[in-house]
Order: structure tokens, then C-alpha cells, then sequence
């Protein structure tokens, strides 16, 4: 049950990343109501799947859906 409440949380930010073509980690924060540390975590784990990939660094980090 967990499994899937985060599989549906990383579906809409990889959803949300399509829409806009990249999002941020503040993005991910408002779009799901999460702590700073729990929006990185999720879009680590995105990009460690290779459905985003990281462009940028620190504060100019985004994050951009892979085709």
C-alpha cells in the first residue's frame, strides 16, 4: 500500500515535468505538499530510474523528463 502511494507521488511529478518540461525541487515541494528533504529524495529516486535528468546546479538545479 505504501508502494503504491509513492509510485502515484512520482508518477505526478514525472507527469507534472512532462507538462511544464522540467520542474524544480520547490515545485515538487507545492505540488505535493512535502518537506524540502522529501522532494529531493523523490527526484533522486526519479532520476536514478532515468525518467528525469538532473540539468544544473544547486539553486539552478532542474530536473528534465528523458524521451
Amino acid at each position: 500500500k505504501i508502494q503504491f502511494r509513492k509510485r502515484a507521488k512520482l508518477d505526478k511529478i514525472a507527469a507534472k515535468a512532462k507538462e511544464q518540461g522540467s520542474i524544480t525541487n520547490d515545485q515538487v515541494e507545492k505540488l505535493l505538499r512535502v518537506s524540502d528533504a522529501t522532494a529531493s529524495r523523490y527526484l533522486a529516486q526519479l532520476t536514478k530510474t532515468g525518467r528525469l535528468r538532473l540539468v544544473g546546479k544547486s539553486k539552478a538545479a532542474r530536473y528534465i523528463p528523458v524521451q
